[in-house]
């Protein structure tokens, strides 16, 4: 098998995988929400939740990248024209901005939705992720470090986001 043929069956295999985890995902929770729905009735009266609330976490995860890589290349595009940067930087100025757009969106969404961690932060990040795959010189270019460090940037405000939600569920329920 050639290199690339096997690069394209990976990244085939992972992401058979991780929409397997997500329909899991999902149907664990809807089997949780419809119990917790029961006893709320009983209790207390369900209360609007807002957009982020209603919306799946996946939906949510894939539109912002989607939006932050059109916001990418726009800024990369963009960036050299009306500055007169040369390439590597105007680049790499572009990619700080998208990792810090990916790593605020990962934080809000799974603050308001603890359970969705696990796949979160790889959707956000699939661009960096398909790039380290699938570009061969990808490793040798400086490049590797801002897409990297977005990655791991994104995991641990992701881990953050979990730990305050979960903080502020045991603070409103006593």
């Amino acid at each position: 098998m050639e290199p690339k043929t096997g690069i394209i069956v990976i990244i085939g295999v992972i992401a058979i995988l991780l929409l397997l985890v997500i329909v899991y995902k999902i149907k664990n929770d809807k089997k949780v929400k419809s119990l917790a729905s029961i006893y709320n009735a009983a209790l207390k009266p369900i209360e609007k939740k807002s957009f982020l609330g209603t919306v799946p976490g996946a939906l949510l995860a894939i539109i912002i990248a989607v939006v932050a890589t059109i916001v990418l290349s726009g800024i990369g595009e963009g960036l050299g024209l009306l500055i007169k940067i040369k390439g590597g930087t105007g680049e790499a100025i572009s990619y700080i901005l998208y990792d810090i757009v990916i790593a605020c969106c990962c934080y809000i969404i799974v603050k308001h939705n603890p359970g969705i961690i696990w796949y979160v932060p790889v959707i956000c990040n699939i661009v960096g992720i398909i790039s380290a795959i699938v570009e061969p010189n990808f490793w040798i270019t400086p490049m590797w470090i801002p897409v990297c460090s977005g990655c791991v940037l994104s995991i641990t405000v992701s881990i953050t986001g979990v730990r305050i939600a979960k903080r502020r569920a045991i603070s409103v329920n006593p």
